[in-house]
């Protein structure tokens, strides 16, 4: 498999899960966002990294995920003309919180 077909999939299933968890997760007084996604290298499965603020929603979101990810793979198979529909997981991106934290240890270190 070529790295640029690859790469061209994973980005085309980034926009279309974008899109599609835009408008089907509605959340009151929370910031949900699709950080990136991994294909993997047989193509046959999806990881969705994503982070959600403030953290204390992080739960509701992952149910909220776990709930649309039938609906999400349909639509990815109805959306994107591939021979398989990958298998779908979801990933909490912490990378946001690990930054902070370590610019909050530095900065007692000062």
């Amino acid at each position: 498999m070529s790295t640029r077909r690859s790469e061209k999939l994973s980005e085309l299933y980034k926009r279309a899960t974008t899109s599609f968890l835009q408008e089907n997760i509605k959340l009151e007084d929370a910031i949900f966002s699709v950080t990136g996604v991994e294909l993997s290298d047989k193509l046959n499965r999806l990881k969705i990294y994503f982070s959600v603020w403030p953290d204390q929603k992080e739960l509701d979101v992952i149910k909220s995920l776990e709930g649309l990810k039938g609906l999400l793979r349909k639509d990815l198979g109805d959306n994107i003309k591939t021979k398989f529909v990958p298998e779908i997981s979801f990933v909490l991106d912490d990378s946001e919180k690990k930054r902070l934290r370590i610019e909050e240890l530095l900065k007692k270190e000062e």
